[in-house]
């Protein structure tokens, strides 16, 4: 007679475990949150056209206001005429400044590094890199695209190795005759291919 009293207060400290197995069996049924899958994104192509198209060109020291350079490797008119059914694709460095990218040379933008900005603008900027022959026969297919530290465009510099002229904006001493001497081309070219810029 004394076991009947207890079996209410039995029941009662096991209802927990049976209220948590019953709970635990209805979320096996529940469906599980699905995360929705990230939007894709078509990448931009690498060229100048997503590089800041600020133009802000350089007075004063020059070399002093340089932060970063790119180089671009890019086709000439005559490239165009040899196979005019391909061609890269087209970049622009600033309003007016457009060029189809070299679209045989596999790293047809390179980005310069502290030191070698620093030798790039030891050889562009010494006299002796240039001569006073003044020429308007060129066919630049390279250009390193100066920056400062706003992203601004400061300048550029154009180079043709095949005929040994460039174009300098703003201009070096020596570089408004636009003709390179046959060693400061030669010491441009042997820096452009230890950085892994394509010369032609």
């Amino acid at each position: 007679m004394r076991i009947i009293p207890a079996l209410p207060v039995f029941t009662l400290a096991l209802a927990p475990f049976f209220t948590r197995c019953t709970n635990a069996a209805s979320h096996e049924t529940t469906p599980i949150p699905v995360k929705p899958a990230a939007k894709k994104t078509t990448p931009k192509p690498d060229t100048l056209a997503v590089e800041p198209q600020s133009t802000h060109i350089a007075s004063g020291n020059f070399n002093a206001q340089v932060s970063r350079v790119v180089c671009y490797s890019y086709l000439d008119i005559e490239d165009y005429e040899e196979d005019t059914l391909t061609k890269a694709p087209m970049f622009q460095m600033m309003p007016g400044f457009s060029r189809f990218l070299w679209k045989y040379d596999p790293h047809p933008k390179v980005v310069l590094t502290k030191r070698q900005t620093c030798k790039l603008l030891a050889i562009i900027s010494s006299p002796k890199t240039y001569k006073p022959l003044q020429s308007t026969c060129r066919s630049p297919r390279n250009c390193f695209c100066f920056y400062n530290k706003k992203k601004e465009i400061i300048g550029y510099y154009e180079v043709s190795f095949e005929s040994g002229r460039l174009i300098a904006v703003p201009g070096f001493p020596g570089s408004e005759s636009g003709t390179f001497t046959a060693p400061g081309l030669k010491k441009l070219r042997n820096f452009c291919r230890s950085a892994g810029i394509t010369t032609r």
